[in-house]
């Protein structure tokens, strides 16, 4: 598979049913400090990234149109010495470059900066090619032909960059990036094989290395012929390293699919219970109001609101109220 082919199936809405965005969110989450000290070194200089504390999902419903949006990763970091304190890192995770997107970047950083007062400094990473590697970027707001604000953020185009500029740096990204990047002169089956061995030999938890084994594995994936000679560099004595490790990565796949399985059974269990619950406000909430407007109920009307369910039915009573004067209106009668 050709790279611009590759590209296209990484950002398919249903290729392999990966979220891209959460598998990013999920390894800078990890290996934030080593992003930063990667990508922003002078910025990285003058951060605690010793003391790191990512924020709860950030949901904005009054960015303009109405939409809902979740900021995909916010960390509080401290700073090293003198103010501010600490500052906001804003990252967002964007699998295609969308021209509407410098504005909605800008509305987060109004949007966090009114919710937090905090100095941000916001970023994008961007998993398809066009942003041309690092760069910044800026949303101009303008009245007529003069320009009221200018808002400037950084964006990291992993695809727009060289693979082997990034192979022989002492951080534990580069071998994983390096699978979004421009293929190495080496070759992808060697590329990949030079990365897996690094990974392998990396002093990391099993939990960090499993995550940076899975980028690698999503997307710097290898036609027939390139596994067949990816397998005979792993079949080495200096492979049997890649071997175990590819062991451990796809037994923790098998066993997060099992717990995915079982969460989504619990997760179907717990909407039915957030259902029933609401049911049970909206019933005592229906039987206050009633009582309020209409005095002591017949037994007869309150079990047979006390045995309603349906959500709609029970809300569509309760607006009845306001312009009832009588249980009968509401076709609540005595029965």
């Amino acid at each position: 598979m050709r790279a611009e082919e590759q590209l296209d199936s990484w950002m398919a809405e249903d290729s392999g049913g990966i979220r891209h965005d959460q598998l990013f969110k999920d390894l800078l989450r990890a290996l934030f400090g080593e992003f930063m000290e990667l990508f922003f070194a002078d910025v990285a200089l003058r951060l605690d990234l010793s003391n790191v504390t990512f924020l709860d999902t950030e949901t904005f419903t009054d960015i303009p149109r109405g939409d809902q949006r979740d900021a995909d990763l916010i960390a509080q970091v401290h700073t090293q010495d003198g103010e501010p304190e600490f500052i906001l890192t804003h990252i967002e995770i964007e699998t295609k470059r969308r021209s509407s997107f410098p504005e909605r970047m800008f509305d987060y950083f109004c949007m966090l900066r009114l919710r937090h007062h905090r100095p941000i400094y916001p970023i994008v990473v961007y998993l398809s090619p066009g942003a041309g590697g690092l760069t910044t970027e800026q949303h101009v707001c303008s009245v007529f032909d003069r320009r009221v604000n200018v808002f400037t953020y950084d964006a990291v185009g992993l695809p727009d960059l060289q693979a082997d500029d990034y192979q022989d740096r002492d951080n534990p990204l580069t071998p994983a990036l390096s699978a979004l990047m421009k293929p190495s002169r080496v070759g992808r089956v060697t590329q990949k094989y030079q990365s897996l061995l690094i990974m392998a030999q990396l002093r990391i938890d099993d939990a960090r290395r499993a995550l940076l084994t899975n980028v690698v594995e999503t997307y710097l994936s290898l036609d027939a012929q390139e596994e067949a000679a990816f397998n005979r560099l792993a079949a080495s004595q200096e492979g049997e390293e890649i071997r175990k490790m590819i062991s451990v990565y796809e037994q923790r796949g098998i066993e997060q699919g099992i717990k995915r399985g079982i969460e989504q059974g619990i997760q179907q269990g717990i909407e039915r219970g957030i259902e029933h619950g609401i049911a049970i406000g909206e019933r005592q909430t229906l039987l206050r109001q009633l009582v309020r407007k209409f005095g002591e109920l017949p037994n007869s009307v309150r079990e047979h609101v006390e045995a309603l369910s349906d959500i709609e039915e029970l809300n569509r009573l309760a607006d009845l109220i306001l312009q009832a004067s009588t249980l009968e209106e509401m076709g609540l009668n005595e029965r």
